[in-house]
């Protein structure tokens, strides 16, 4: 289970030692104020928060709704409990979500919304948010049960705890690495001669203050890191080398990164574990097709409408093959797990090919903060929950950082010394020059569109919403109703932004009013990762437990180096195959 601070306060965590029974709203219920029951878990310091929102809300908000919101701090909630001792509005996960509302276990919040939303709108909410607490419980003529845009509202989006990656602020000081904190659109005017780069080095000093080193080729350059602009795959495997005791002697750590999720990778080019074929769903993880990125204003595929920039889905990728001019080609899915397989294989082991592994990552199923506090790595990709432990073991010596993207730069990233292999594989320096002349830096472009070539810059997050449990007194339902518009609307999210969380409107996540609750740490990283952020596969269906049939030899041989992926799809493709045959939910908007 993913752990997160809003998870925290759904059905399915435990709650903190001496947190238990606590309740908000003090002092009782005004006259003419109907009680309504909010069940969530907390921790002691998160139970404070949630209690002033309610308090808030019961002072001011719940006078004029007439409603009175008893919060109950509660402790690893069944479902069985809805059965027993029915609460009037519960928080509830993205991995129990679906398998819950399909047992007619919630109410139905879409006639809520459209005759009676408050200052509560889906506008100016990103669509996955929104999208993940929608689904049909009936199913259609087709057999199939839409899920996502256009479904019935089951939930209403609470907040998201998305993936960034955590570095070590101790380790990137031994590598004199340089650090910045500048958005893509603002380096011409604040860093004019910094290029587009998660991670760069430069011949010259880019700017005033910036301290060179020594690379991995033995030069002397100005690293820089960008805690604002994404790696591409090779910033980040030469990040990660650099941080790898058998390629640097001098690195601190002895690994360079500690990751367990491959989504990153396969959403930025459009891939996924799985593809919708216009039918039902084929198991793709290892599709070897291309994907493909629109580069023309507008491009009308199966009567889906794309723009300049977007990431062609599955499903319309033929299409997209016979759309010349208008497409540029990515990376196949195959392509991205490759890459992504190749961060944890040993340097002795397959690599997902039967060749050598980069031997530079730490494959952990929860991706302890303990493996960024002990030296273990340099990068961790965890969710915003790893801050509660980081905050208390390493206080003041990491910061955050988005996730990798697919990036094409003028003239590649890298060379090479000697033969082809990832030994010999070095990042190239602005400035410096190369067979094809000097090397600018500069993020590539279409000639005759202008269209950046770049991937979906993507991450999973666990998504939080509000529901009303089916079972609950129906007379206090739209009670329930006026409680969760306003815990949703701008005025309750400002709390689930003093959790730490990233609040559903994006307004209030890509402020400096959000930035600032980080204390000085870059949640700009989690606001922006969160924009674009998906469900993860645990979560697509009715639960997670399609995942099961082939999850074990994904994480347990093929990113260890010990089965190539064209053994993984001949052993375990069969049985993915079959669990997708069972499945009658379609993601509408996703694939």
């Amino acid at each position: 289970m993913k752990k997160t601070k809003l998870a925290a306060l759904a059905l399915s965590a435990v709650l903190t030692a001496g947190a238990l029974g606590a309740m908000a709203g003090c002092g009782g219920p005004q006259e003419g104020q109907t009680t309504i029951r909010f069940w969530y878990t907390a921790s002691i310091s998160e139970n404070r928060i949630v209690n002033e929102m309610i308090d808030a809300y019961n002072k001011g908000q719940g006078l004029e709704d007439g409603v009175y919101v008893r919060g109950d701090n509660r402790q690893n909630i069944e479902r069985t409990a809805l059965y027993v001792d029915t609460p009037d509005v519960l928080t509830v996960t993205d991995e129990n979500f679906k398998s819950w509302a399909l047992e007619d276990l919630f109410t139905d919040l879409s006639d809520y919304y459209a005759n009676d939303p408050g200052d509560y709108t889906e506008e100016g909410i990103p669509e996955a948010f929104t999208q993940t607490f929608r689904l049909d419980t009936e199913v259609g003529e087709n057999g199939i049960r839409m899920a996502g845009e256009g479904a019935d509202i089951q939930g209403i989006p609470f907040g998201a705890d998305p993936m960034v990656y955590y570095y070590s602020l101790p380790a990137f000081e031994n590598q004199k690495i340089n650090i910045i904190s500048c958005e893509e659109e603002a380096l011409a005017a604040e860093y004019p001669n910094v290029q587009p780069h998660g991670y760069a080095e430069y011949k010259e000093a880019p700017y005033e203050g910036a301290v060179s080193s020594t690379n991995l080729a033995g030069e002397t350059v100005y690293k820089v890191f960008n805690n604002r602009i994404a790696m591409n795959w090779e910033e980040f495997r030469y990040l990660s080398k650099m941080f790898t005791k058998s390629y640097n002697e001098s690195s601190p750590t002895t690994l360079g990164t500690g990751t367990h999720w491959w989504f990153s990778y396969g959403w930025s080019v459009g891939g996924d574990c799985i593809g919708w074929n216009g039918e039902n769903y084929d198991f793709s993880v290892a599709d070897e097709g291309a994907n493909y990125l629109v580069l023309s204003d507008t491009l009308e595929l199966n009567g889906k409408t794309y723009t300049a920039g977007d990431v062609v889905s599955y499903a319309d990728r033929e299409a997209a093959s016979k759309a010349s001019g208008s497409v540029h080609e990515l990376p196949s899915t195959y392509d991205a797990l490759y890459e992504f397989v190749r961060l944890s294989s040993p340097a002795d082991g397959n690599g997902g090919k039967g060749e050598a592994g980069y031997g530079i990552g730490l494959f952990s199923q929860d991706n302890a903060a303990g493996s960024l506090v002990n030296g273990n790595v340099a990068l961790l990709a965890s969710g915003e929950s790893a801050i509660t432990s980081l905050e208390t073991s390493y206080k003041g010596k990491y910061d955050l950082a988005p996730a990798q993207q697919w990036r094409e730069y003028v003239g590649g990233s890298v060379y090479y010394d000697g033969a082809e292999t990832f030994e010999n594989e070095y990042l190239k320096v602005i400035g410096e020059t190369y067979d094809d002349g000097v090397y600018t830096g500069e993020l590539a472009v279409d000639e005759e569109t202008g269209t950046e070539l770049v991937g979906r810059a993507s991450a999973f997050a666990t998504f939080t919403s509000l529901v009303i449990p089916a079972n609950s007194d129906a007379s206090l339902k739209d009670a329930a109703w006026k409680f969760i518009r306003w815990a949703a609307s701008e005025e309750g999210q400002r709390y689930v932004m003093k959790l730490g969380d990233v609040p559903n409107q994006t307004s209030l996540a890509m402020s400096e009013e959000y930035y600032e609750v980080g204390g000085g740490r870059n949640y700009w990283a989690l606001a922006s990762q969160a924009q674009t952020a998906e469900i993860g596969d645990w979560a697509y269906f009715e639960n997670g437990e399609w995942v099961n049939d082939w999850s074990g030899s994904f994480n347990g041989q093929l990113r260890t180096g010990y089965m190539t992926i064209a053994q993984f799809t001949a052993s375990d493709g069969a049985a993915a195959d079959e669990a997708i045959s069972k499945v009658n939910i379609y993601l509408n908007g996703r694939f």
